[in-house]
């Protein structure tokens, strides 16, 4: 069962470079987290990788750490999306 009120995204960026990190289910419920970067220049799309978790604890602890990671690398915070359960009642 998706449990859409406890995704997490936020996005970031550095001069010309750009950071994405999402904490969401897959397919199969399980819990993942998915990052990409790449150049906020060029017309691509980056690179991307997704990481599968254990359980949702693990995976918010890897997210925060990954966030933190790029606060002190310098990076500017553009988006930050927490869903609340009402945003996730009207999508359902």
């Amino acid at each position: 069962m998706y449990q859409l009120e406890k995704w997490q995204y936020s996005s970031w960026q550095k001069d010309t470079r750009f950071y994405l990190l999402e904490l969401c289910q897959d397919l199969f419920g399980n819990w993942i987290i998915k990052r990409t970067w790449g150049s906020a220049v060029k017309q691509d799309f980056g690179r991307s990788n997704s990481t599968i978790c254990p359980d949702y604890q693990t995976g918010l602890l890897w997210y925060e750490k990954q966030a933190s990671r790029r606060r002190k690398r310098g990076y500017s915070a553009i988006a930050e999306r927490k869903r609340s359960a009402k945003l996730s009642q009207r999508i359902i």
